[in-house]
């Protein structure tokens, strides 16, 4: 009776899975609507390929680096940053905006980040790349993981299924399906096209010269592309005065607030 109804249960709840994991499928890699980005005839700009490598955090860095390497932005004492204000930047990007109008006073580079302003501009520029295909939207993203979690819970049934042999076809075949729902688990917001994107522009930098503070342009795409490794490589100075990859100080810091700055900034992006 037993072995009889698990032969009857295993294979609807095996279909079920398979089904689950085509839909998971279908949510992480199906192509957005508009074509993809041609990098060279509209490139990421490197805040934009920041937020594509390394989330928000990796965009507030990469715009803090492209204010310093234009003058707006210099470190501070205990690892902080300060703003010029004799020189508000030109042409930055709009995060870099947001981050140069929310520096008042000295401020860590992380503390940036929560900064509701900062939040606001990456938060618009990562709507951009979803747009683009590049990104998953956020209600993507939770669908995806609404279908792929009944997948985890389903598996233990399938290999109760079996007809008592300890390593059967069920156990296996529930296994399989653990490993692929974690492999379509959305971990990151990149689509399989912004994966492909990114994993090409790195290999074209990555055989290049490491560029210095001499080559701005090219520092900062390095930086946007590969973090913390270029951050330290590139700029040692700014990094380690900056606290740019350090942890905030427990006590308590001059904060600078959200409001608009008096300037008049002419940033473009």
């Amino acid at each position: 009776m037993i072995t009889e109804l698990s032969s009857a249960v295993a294979p609807a709840v095996l279909l079920a899975v398979a089904v689950l994991l085509a839909t998971a499928a279908a949510l992480r890699f199906t192509p957005g609507r508009r074509p993809l980005r041609d990098p060279a005839r509209q490139p990421l700009t490197p805040v934009e390929t920041a937020l594509l490598r390394g989330g928000a955090r990796g965009a507030v860095r990469t715009a803090s680096v492209e204010l310093y390497l234009v003058g707006s932005v210099e470190p501070a004492w205990r690892q902080a940053l300060r703003r010029d204000s004799a020189k508000p930047p030109t042409g930055c990007s709009d995060v870099a905006r947001a981050v140069y109008r929310v520096l008042q006073g000295r401020m860590h580079p992380r503390r940036l980040e929560r900064s509701d302003r900062v939040r606001e501009a990456t938060k618009a520029l990562a709507r951009q790349l979803a747009l683009d295909g590049l990104l998953l939207t956020r209600g993507r993203r939770l669908a995806a993981g609404a279908v792929l979690l009944p997948v985890f819970a389903v598996a233990p049934v399938v290999a109760s299924a079996g007809e008592g042999t300890p390593l059967g076809p069920p156990l296996l075949l529930g296994l399989l399906a653990d490993g692929a729902a974690l492999l379509l688990w959305p971990w990151t917001r990149r689509t399989g096209r912004g994966a492909a994107l990114l994993a090409q522009l790195r290999r074209e930098e990555q055989g290049t010269r490491p560029p210095t503070e001499a080559e701005p342009a090219r520092l900062l795409l390095h930086v946007a592309l590969f973090g913390a490794p270029a951050l330290r490589a590139g700029l040692p100075r700014f990094t380690a005065e900056s606290g740019m990859l350090s942890r905030p100080p427990r006590e308590p810091m001059e904060r600078g607030g959200g409001g608009g700055s008096p300037e008049a900034l002419s940033c473009g992006g």
